[in-house]
């Protein structure tokens, strides 16, 4: 009677029918090698997870593997192929291929990359704006939060905080009269000239306003 092959040992002959640019590697829990999931490394950098699910046993799942985001994935975007473990390696690669796994991930993974730079810059700029306000603020104090700030400033009386959320900037005023909350507003619009109150907004919030 024949051993069925394990995930880790079935790995290597679908990337050599996958061709020479995917490179086979165990996976591992800590530093134990499993038997039951692999992963397949392209020579960019893109990988592919095939694993044998406990509630699916016998049964090969292969999933493009994407770097830690909040890309909004659409439908189709993530799809798995699964084929039985007992088919032959060549007939397993040609699944990957006539379900356009390979070029769908690529494409998908590419999407994902450019978001990640995207979110990368808008961060860097909104730590860059909240420090640069904190430094021009008497007695600011500032939280970053990936693309988001805040910056506080307590006043007499009252308090006045300033959210920058990606290229959105808020004022939320706590017990301030409005002679300060029209000064910070003219403040910030000098320290951020991209941000522009217009005339016919202000005045609706009572307790905000927004740039």
């Amino acid at each position: 009677m024949t051993t069925p092959l394990t995930v880790a040992e079935l790995v290597y002959p679908i990337a050599v029918e996958l061709g020479g640019n995917w490179r086979p590697q165990s996976a591992r829990h800590g530093v134990r090698e499993l038997d039951h999931a692999a992963v397949l490394t392209h020579l960019d950098g893109r990988q592919l997870h095939l694993s044998e699910r406990f509630d699916d046993p016998g049964h090969l799942h292969i999933r493009g593997a994407f770097p830690a985001t909040d890309y909004p994935f659409r439908a189709g975007e993530r799809d798995s192929v699964r084929a039985a473990m007992s088919e032959a390696p060549a007939d397993i690669a040609a699944r990957i291929a006539a379900a356009d796994l390979i070029p769908r991930h690529r494409d998908v993974h590419e999407s994902v990359k450019e978001h990640n730079r995207a979110q990368a810059e808008m961060r860097r700029n909104v730590e860059e704006t909240a420090r640069d306000l904190s430094s021009r603020l008497p007695g600011a104090r500032t939280r970053i939060d990936g693309t988001t700030a805040f910056v506080y400033m307590d006043l007499e009386p009252g308090e006045v905080c300033i959210g920058l959320d990606g290229e959105t900037v808020s004022l939320v005023l706590n017990d301030a009269p409005r002679i300060i909350a029209d000064a910070v507003v003219f403040a910030v619009s000098r320290f951020l000239p991209h941000a522009q109150t217009p005339e016919g907004e202000r005045g609706e919030y009572v307790d905000g306003y927004a740039l």
